[in-house]
């Protein structure tokens, strides 16, 4: 899932609600229930999503959770990666690396088919990797400036040929879901209109139907290479309205929804599964302000911060976060607390910020719950030591616009919160210089290059150790911790475990699920 989907981790969750359903308050309640497009005799799961996705999809660029859902559905990557490293092998049946590292051999399993029938070969995916490439601009499949040259051997096996070794490449390979060159030879792009109702995957479901504004469904496809899905058909159910999603929930119009914990009351009836993301939230100040210039003034502002106050305040109580202290996830190998926590410290905090700006501006997407929680009780705690916090809560493209400015002064802090790879390489696009975090260290770029080319997992533990130490001291960013997704189902659905609880997509392999 990296690559132009890397949109998704640093561009998207950075500022999403952490759940579904929360950034809109209209209500959907007048769209028809979606199980009538199916026949009594099929078996069907709907899950409530929030957002309407559109009438195109794009596998390589999509960028938002339902569309990466619908991806999910209708195609399949060479494989995927599990947190441990371990890989779920789908059109691949293995990848072979040389003994320099700098060859990796892809062979394919035998007798795959696309959903209409023709076989999947090498050619697929050198053209899929090639058409990435040029999708992605350079940021994930391209090492030290040069893109990884791709290259088809016989029908099932492909090449990979790295410019340079790269301890993360297993991970960004893994990133594209295979398109049929058949279908998209010499056309502008691989987006496809759901208007037509026809798209050619692998996926363990075939698209059947968008209606805008509702709902889109899916069909099992019966050639799918990980065998046949329990569930004949997936619709996915937009409702923009946490309570009318739940309202949904309980008449028995859908069978999932993502919630929030402040709704878990009167759901004794279903099945309530919370699960980590290794979603991060933090607090970040603005390095270029005029009012964050000194670093200890910027460390006296952390001292006076409670992370488990503001942490309950956003999901409610401990029981759905777990305060964090890197800007790793604690399921990360590499994870340490090795760090300045910034445990608060209120006289050190007066200290500290004693000859600093006593007036403060705190900017947060305002129809985020758990943003505008965590912005008062921030707000609340540097009153403690003297500071005056401005709260600006403001839309969702207008927050884009300001923090990802990294010349913009007018805002002193943002709130917010990423989702991002399992290997450490892939948050360089947050902290490297001029990158998304806006830091601006010699030692913490060359760390982050240290760690990219380095294979052995014990020195690159000890380069990890102290990078994470160094963007501590930094004192630019606070991580709260980690907050927990909560999935509630009817209790009829079975085989989540099998189906597997992911980041982004929800599900790894949806066709596992079973009623």
């Amino acid at each position: 899932m990296r690559g132009k989907r890397l949109c998704i981790f640093i561009c998207i969750i950075l500022v999403l609600s952490v759940f579904s359903g929360c950034q809109d308050s209209n209500n959907n309640a007048e769209n028809g229930n979606p199980k009538e497009v199916s026949s009594k005799n099929e078996k069907t799961f709907t899950y409530a999503v929030s957002d309407d996705p559109g009438n195109t999809l794009n596998v390589l660029t999509a960028d938002d959770r339902v569309s990466l859902m619908m991806a999910k559905l209708v195609a399949t990557p060479l494989y995927s990666m599990n947190a441990d490293g371990s890989l779920n092998y789908y059109i691949a049946e293995n990848l072979e690396p040389s003994e320099d590292g700098l060859t990796y051999t892809c062979k394919l399993k035998s007798g795959i088919t696309w959903s209409d029938g023709e076989p999947v070969t090498a050619d697929d995916v050198v053209f899929t990797y090639e058409e990435f490439i040029k999708e992605d601009n350079g940021q994930v499949l391209t090492i030290n400036g040069q893109p990884i040259k791709v290259k088809k051997i016989d029908d099932e096996n492909v090449e990979f040929k790295l410019p340079a070794v790269s301890a993360s490449i297993k991970e960004n390979l893994c990133t594209p879901f295979i398109v049929p060159k058949h279908v998209f030879e010499g056309k502008e792009d691989v987006t496809v209109s759901l208007n037509d109702k026809k798209i050619v995957g692998t996926g363990p479901y075939i698209f059947d139907e968008y209606k805008a504004g509702e709902y889109i469904s899916f069909t099992k496809n019966p050639s799918y290479m990980n065998g046949e899905a329990n569930i004949d058909k997936i619709i996915l159910r937009i409702i923009k309205d946490d309570d009318t999603a739940k309202l949904a929930l309980k008449n028995g119009e859908i069978d999932a929804w993502i919630g929030l914990p402040s709704k878990m009351n009167g759901l004794e009836k279903f099945t309530v599964t919370p699960y980590s993301e290794g979603r991060i939230a933090y607090l970040r100040l603005n390095r270029v302000s005029d009012n964050m210039k000194d670093s200890e003034y910027r460390k006296g502002i952390f001292y006076a911060l409670d992370r488990e106050e503001i942490l309950k305040a956003a999901y409610s109580s401990m029981e759905y976060a777990s305060a964090g202290y890197s800007f790793l996830p604690k399921n990360n190998s590499y994870y340490t607390e090795n760090v300045e926590k910034y445990e608060q410290n209120i006289e050190k905090s007066k200290k500290l910020t004693a000859e600093g700006s006593r007036k403060l501006s705190l900017c947060y997407i305002g129809t985020d719950p758990a943003q505008k929680a965590e912005a008062l009780v921030i707000q609340a705690q540097l009153k403690i030591v003297g500071l005056d916090v401005e709260l600006n809560g403001l839309d969702q493209a207008a927050y884009m616009a300001a923090a990802y400015d990294n010349d913009n002064k007018n805002y002193d802090m943002y709130l917010g919160g990423y989702i991002m790879t399992f290997d450490p390489d892939g948050f360089r696009p947050l902290y490297g210089t001029g990158q998304m975090m806006n830091f601006a260290s010699e030692k913490v770029d060359n760390l982050f290059e240290q760690g990219k080319t380095e294979l052995d997992p014990k020195k690159r533990a000890k380069i990890y150790d102290e990078l994470q130490m160094e963007v501590s001291k930094e004192a630019l960013f606070y991580p709260f911790g980690e907050n927990l997704r909560i999935l509630v189902t009817n209790s009829e659905i079975k085989g989540i475990k099998e189906a597997g609880l992911v980041p982004i997509y929800t599900f790894e392999d949806m066709s596992k699920l079973s009623r």
